[in-house]
């Protein structure tokens, strides 16, 4: 059966153009950017982040970190600039303190480094990049890491989870943020359960879309110049005159009516009908060998070993 699909099987010429002219039909298609029917910022209350946070304390909340770091180069540990043997072994003696739990502050005193205290330290964007970089290694109470040219030590004081404090600029920007994509999602899915339920109309599209409907051809089943290439799959296999909700790269939500779809006729040139000969052929060997799987896989009960698998790949790894 292998050797007898595997030297190929014929594919009529109707299968050859039906499968061109499916690839290559043009859609025409109205669609809204949903943007602006979603919950917007300046709308979202002080009301509604509140509900938000108590509806998930157990969630959202915040971990704030206490702790102290000093910075290790050659010039704070031997006064000069080069990185010689000597600056590495006072590095591998502070590491071999860490190991034998000498405390913080008698490492810094013994070496003689000046450290630095971080209190209520919260994670974010803004913050530094060294100080994020220990709130990252949060778990490990005290180390040393190689930053850049320098080397770090640091010791956590304290790690604690707390509710949102919504007099804190950044957290609340944060809450708001959460709030109007919890809102945006609810929108999202009370539309598409319209949809799925054949309670969506053309009145409730023209609704939605006021004077901001827009039109637009796909070329092909290929082309994902505007909308994501998944999209483009789902709206090809829709009947016109159905909705659907789409994305485009940068995850913008769309609803979409599909108008029309507009045959390309297969031309029957030497060069096309090769490459898609080629890829019925193709499509066909893959059915009758699923179907042949499905056949084996029901008539014979097969108990799958998961450690020669994972021998096997371990073996090719």
């Amino acid at each position: 059966m292998f050797d007898y699909i595997g030297a190929g099987t014929i594919a009529p010429k109707f299968m050859v153009e039906r499968l061109y002219e499916e690839e290559n039909k043009k859609l025409e298609i109205e669609y809204i950017n949903l943007e602006n029917s979603y919950k917007q910022e300046k709308d979202i209350s002080e009301k509604d982040l509140k509900n938000f946070i108590k509806e998930n304390k157990d969630q959202i909340k915040i971990e704030y970190a206490d702790f102290k770091y000093a910075i290790l180069n050659p010039q704070n540990l031997l006064g000069i600039d080069d990185f010689n043997q000597a600056f590495f072994d006072k590095i591998d003696q502070i590491e071999i303190d860490i190991s034998n739990d000498v405390q913080f502050e008698n490492i810094v005193s013994k070496f003689n480094i000046s450290s630095i205290k971080v209190t209520n330290f919260k994670f974010s964007s803004e913050k530094k990049d060294i100080e994020k970089k220990i709130f990252e290694l949060k778990n490990t109470k005290i180390d040393i890491f190689e930053y850049g040219d320098d080397y770090i030590i640091y010791n956590i004081d304290n790690i604690e989870e707390r509710t949102p404090d919504l007099k804190d600029i950044q957290t609340k920007k944060e809450i708001k943020e959460l709030v109007k994509q919890k809102s945006k999602f609810e929108y999202n899915q009370k539309l598409l359960n319209k949809i799925r339920n054949q309670e969506f109309n053309e009145n409730d599209f023209l609704n939605i879309g006021m004077d901001q409907i827009k039109k637009e051809k796909i070329n092909s089943i290929k082309d994902n110049k505007k909308f994501e290439i998944n999209a483009v799959k789902l709206m090809y296999s829709l009947p016109i005159n159905s909705y659907t909700l789409i994305n485009d790269d940068k995850n913008n939500i769309y609803l979409a009516k599909i108008v029309n779809f507009i045959n390309e006729n297969f031309d029957g040139t030497n060069k096309n009908f090769n490459e898609y000969l080629t890829k019925e052929k193709s499509n066909n060997r893959n059915i009758m060998l699923q179907s042949y799987d499905k056949f084996l896989s029901n008539k014979y009960n097969i108990e799958i070993n998961q450690k020669t698998i994972e021998r096997v790949k371990n073996f090719f790894q």
